[in-house]
């Protein structure tokens, strides 16, 4: 697990495999005295960038996730039973994203990838709170598109 000193420690899982769908979660394990961020997010890509990538992220307060546009910039937010897309994958809202146990936050994204985004990919995790302050896109896994 890193551990972020700014939220905590950041992992998703499953942090390997394979597929056309997945439900990945990341979990943050707050640190004792850190503040909570407003956002969870997951980069699926080649690269650390959310341009032509499958980016999602998921507000803690209101539960629900955002799929960002192809473009890297902006995004769409997911209603109960919605889904969202970009080129490289959908989102789907099928239950809650947001789960809390005491100092550990979830956020779950069930995600089903577009024939265009196959092969090999890097799984990145990233907290955000209000103000823009991030722990940056830090690399937490692989994952073969297929």
């Amino acid at each position: 697990m890193q551990k972020l000193p700014l939220f905590g420690g950041l992992t998703v899982t499953p942090d390997e495999g394979s597929g056309k769908t997945q439900i990945f979660t990341v979990r943050l394990d707050q640190a004792a005295n850190r503040p909570e961020p407003t956002f969870l997010g997951l980069l699926i890509n080649d690269r650390d960038t959310g341009a032509e990538g499958c980016y999602l992220f998921a507000h803690l307060a209101t539960g629900r996730p955002r799929l960002v546009n192809d473009s890297g910039s902006g995004a769409k937010e997911v209603a109960a039973q919605e889904v969202v897309a970009n080129q490289q994958c959908e989102l789907h809202s099928d239950g809650p994203t947001v789960a809390r146990k005491g100092q550990t936050v979830e956020a779950r994204f069930p995600v089903v990838f577009r024939s265009g985004f196959g092969g090999s990919k890097k799984l990145f995790v990233v907290a955000e709170d209000g103000s823009g302050t991030s722990t940056g896109i830090q690399m937490a896994g692989n994952y073969v598109v297929q």
